[in-house]
């Protein structure tokens, strides 16, 4: 004799999930799944939620009816493989469950001799370093997940130029990065991106410099209005809206008139909110002006004195 009701799951033909055939704990009404949820019919209570699926659906192709491949995960150019390596995992399996300590160092034997045929030659090798070293800086500087894989991708594109050799794989990396920021607008600095560099800034220059060079990017020109806001946040004072307006207007002039043709744009912008903070009587001084815009106070006294003439005009 059965104890157990003859029908305890049953399956749903929407999504082909089975489903607990309970009530509703709340209403005691019909539950059903929906996009991957199962909710009740009647108050429409989450009842549960399938996060993972674990019988993925086979994909087939036209040009082959009767094969089916499964589908992984996407490709990337952040890894030295493209993500189509092995990872072996340590104490679980991929149910969750404990393996033995005889298990265990099986797998730890295989995943020495994994780990030492994933290289297969020294230039794979430093590929995987590079990533690496392109992570680590896109993790300290706070980029996204599109600066790391533009980076990544620029990289290999200099390794295929053969502009890596006989040039340090660092310096390589960092100017990938700093090239992406100079690609996409971004306002990052060169002494920003080298601070946290393990090469001197210099040698990160020359580095872009090659990459700029043989790859022929499309940089963004960097403009003072865009390193006005970033002055403006580093000030140990707060800024009034009239002042910043202020320094806008000023930029804006220094740009329309000529004045920012040929100069450096940090020089500009610090000599735009110099003159503003002087016409609003604030105290700063040119010199630590200067140290937060990478520049020189000879620099910012000479946009100051064409920023003077042009407005006199």
């Amino acid at each position: 004799m059965s104890l157990r009701d003859t029908y305890e799951t049953s399956f749903d033909e929407a999504c082909g999930k089975t489903m607990s055939a309970t009530e509703c704990p709340e209403c005691s009404g019909r539950i059903e799944t929906d996009g991957g949820e199962v909710t009740c019919g009647d108050c429409g209570l989450i009842v549960n939620e399938y996060w993972i699926d674990h019988a993925a659906t086979a994909q087939s192709y036209p040009d082959a009816e009767t094969a089916s491949a499964q589908t992984g995960a996407p490709l990337t150019a952040t890894r030295h493989d493209r993500g189509l390596s092995t990872e072996i995992g340590y104490k679980r399996d991929g149910y969750g469950n404990a393996l033995s300590g005889r298990t265990r160092r099986q797998f730890r034997r295989l995943r020495h001799h994994q780990n030492r045929a994933r290289y297969t030659t020294k230039q794979r090798q430093n590929l995987a370093f590079a990533c690496g070293e392109i992570a680590r800086l896109a993790s300290a500087l706070d980029f996204g997940w599109d600066v790391r894989e533009q980076a990544c991708t620029l990289y290999r594109q200099a390794m295929s130029d053969d502009l890596i050799r006989g040039r340090s794989i660092e310096a390589m990396a960092a100017a990938s990065v700093y090239a992406v920021c100079r690609c996409t607008g971004s306002r990052r600095t060169l002494a920003e991106v080298a601070s946290n560099a393990r090469v001197s800034e210099s040698r990160v220059k020359n580095a872009y410099r090659v990459i700029n060079t043989e790859l022929g990017l499309e940089t963004a020109i960097i403009r003072p209005r865009t390193l006005l806001p970033r002055l403006i946040s580093d000030l140990d004072f707060p800024l009034s809206p009239m002042v910043r307006r202020r320094a806008e207007e000023l930029v804006c002039r220094a740009e329309s008139t000529g004045i920012a043709n040929g100069r450096r744009p940090s020089g500009v912008a610090a000599a735009c909110l110099y003159v503003a903070l002087k016409e609003s009587n604030r105290p700063v001084r040119q010199t630590d002006l200067a140290e937060m815009a990478g520049t020189t106070p000879t620099t910012i006294r000479a946009r100051c004195e064409e920023l003077r003439a042009h407005t006199a005009d």
